[in-house]
């Protein structure tokens, strides 16, 4: 977001009562955040924070970042094609996490199935707590494909990923034995948002690129909490299986973690 009104020094302070407000609101729910992430959510559109708090200080909204080439659109296929030019329909919000190995998406319809059995799935990893229909458990059992379901609740009104949850979602992508591999939610935005995020932070990428990565899949629909659940989960849960599957280095140490991890993302009871 840029302000602009003629005098550098009045939109420096424009731009200070913004990054104000926006702490103070985070802080009135009770999520105190680092200077990055509050930084951040003052440049980019969140569904989570409102775009009064944004414009409270007199400065420009920010706009949603919205990538139009995601957003897949199905024409209506033709009885009478030949197979040979019948197209391959990738779902919702594809795309690659780890060329050739880990894959996110929303959930997968009928039409994606040849194209999901392009990819030589060996896994399917499902975060959202819905009956498998016949015709996707059939897709997967003929195709020879292992499917696991570990509920990830959405992040509304506070952080609700409970830690175990997302180890044990992240244990099963980290596992290179599982590969190649399909994450997907319902939209391919949240959920699979902060699973991929996290398995970022363990590839060691800085937080903007995380964070804008987000950004590409959830567009207006993006989440604070969501972030902050990315930025704050605890990776010393998961590092013993990051080190087995050398996706770090294997003398990796424990790697401090800003707040207490009982404090973002709660415990299994």
């Amino acid at each position: 977001m840029s302000i602009t009104n003629g005098e550098p020094e009045a939109a420096e302070q424009s731009q200070h009562s913004l990054f104000k407000s926006v702490r103070e609101y985070l802080l009135s729910l009770g999520l105190p955040a680092g200077y990055a992430l509050s930084e951040h959510a003052t440049h980019m559109h969140h569904e989570d924070v409102p775009d009064d708090v944004l414009t409270a200080s007199g400065a420009l909204a920010v706009q949603p970042l919205i990538h139009d080439s995601l957003r897949i659109s199905h024409p209506i296929l033709d009885p009478h094609y030949p197979d040979r030019l019948y197209p391959l329909f990738p779902p919702m919000n594809y795309g690659a996490v780890v060329a050739g190995a880990v894959y996110r998406s929303s959930y997968p319809k009928g039409e994606n199935y040849e194209f999901l059995q392009s990819l030589k799935l060996k896994t399917i990893l499902t975060l959202v707590d819905v009956k498998v229909s016949p015709e996707y458990s059939q897709f997967m059992d003929e195709n020879g494909i292992q499917h696991f379901q570990v509920p990830i609740p959405a992040n509304k009104g506070e952080v609700k990923v409970q830690a175990c949850q997302m180890s044990k979602a992240l244990r099963i992508v980290l596992d290179r034995t599982n590969h190649p591999l399909l994450i997907h939610c319902n939209k391919g935005k949240h959920r699979t948002g902060c699973v991929v995020g996290i398995i970022r932070r363990i590839q060691g990428y800085e937080s903007s690129l995380i964070w804008d990565e987000y950004h590409v899949y959830a567009d207006d629909k993006a989440r604070f909490l969501d972030e902050r659940c990315m930025e704050y989960f605890d990776l010393n849960t998961i590092l013993w299986i990051a080190r087995r599957y050398d996706w770090i280095q294997p003398n990796a140490e424990h790697i401090p973690c800003p707040i207490s991890t009982m404090s973002v993302a709660k415990a299994c009871v």
